[in-house]
């Protein structure tokens, strides 16, 4: 298993920036570190759009040290279902908040989205700067009174801020239940358009199989029979469509 290094593009593919887009908010337990590694693995290695995340929450480095934890314990089943992939994995590069211009410029030329895991507060030192570089904001809710209260207060902070377009923001809804939640969620999500804030057609279904190590991997996407009523494939497409073009995309693969 390789380290990706930068490859020369194919003639006529897409050769602008990457697009830049955080899963990010305040409260904690939202899902913005999972949903970022099940985006990314499933893009790169199923839809062969090459993806990098910077991990830049300092206090935890989920994502780096997961990676990091997949790469130590590693065998030679796990091995050999590597190389049958044939896919390098995406680089997941450390640091600050402050440092994410910087370690832009260090992924491979070829990269086509990047995912920033940002800290849970908006307080943190280079917050600001790190949010700058962001194209697209993504917020992660639940329905409950606390998780929408915290999320749009989030919201309207960003919005103060002023770094980031409020049409460059969209809501995503996470552990959704139809039964519970679709007539609250439609009311929500009039009221957000008040403000100027969108929400993914996307709705996340409470899973604790997301947390399982064989779906939330940094080295393998999401086996294909989890995806049946998960919203996520849904999610990927949406995320999909927000790149400039569907470069290097390729026919999703049974395991």
């Amino acid at each position: 298993m390789s380290t990706p290094t930068s490859q020369p593009l194919a003639e006529g593919a897409y050769s602008g920036p990457p697009v830049v887009l955080a899963f990010a908010t305040q409260k904690g337990g939202m899902g913005k570190t999972t949903l970022s590694v099940l985006v990314a693995s499933w893009l790169h290695y199923r839809r062969h759009i090459p993806v990098a995340i910077l991990d830049v929450d300092s206090s935890q480095l989920s994502v780096y040290n997961l990676r990091v934890r997949e790469t130590e314990q590693l065998d030679e089943e796990t091995k050999e279902r590597f190389n049958r992939q044939d896919v390098d994995p995406y680089p997941i590069l450390r640091g600050e908040p402050a440092g994410v211009p910087q370690m832009l410029q260090q992924i491979p030329a070829d990269v086509r989205l990047v995912l920033i895991d940002l800290p849970g507060n908006i307080d943190v030192e280079g917050y600001e700067t790190a949010l700058s570089k962001v194209d697209y904001l993504l917020v992660p809710m639940e329905t409950s009174e606390f998780s929408v209260t915290t999320g749009f207060s989030y919201l309207m902070a960003i919005r103060q801020v002023d770094l980031l377009p409020v049409d460059r923001c969209r809501v995503v809804w996470n552990k959704y239940k139809d039964s519970r939640d679709g007539v609250l969620v439609d009311m929500l999500e009039e009221r957000f358009k008040q403000f100027g804030f969108t929400c993914l057609q996307s709705r996340i279904p409470q899973r604790d199989s997301y947390q399982d190590s064989a779906n939330r991997s940094t080295l393998f996407p999401m086996p294909t029979q989890y995806l049946r009523n998960s919203g996520l494939k849904d999610l990927f497409t949406e995320i999909e469509s927000l790149l400039p073009v569907s470069t290097l995309s390729t026919p999703v693969e049974n395991d």
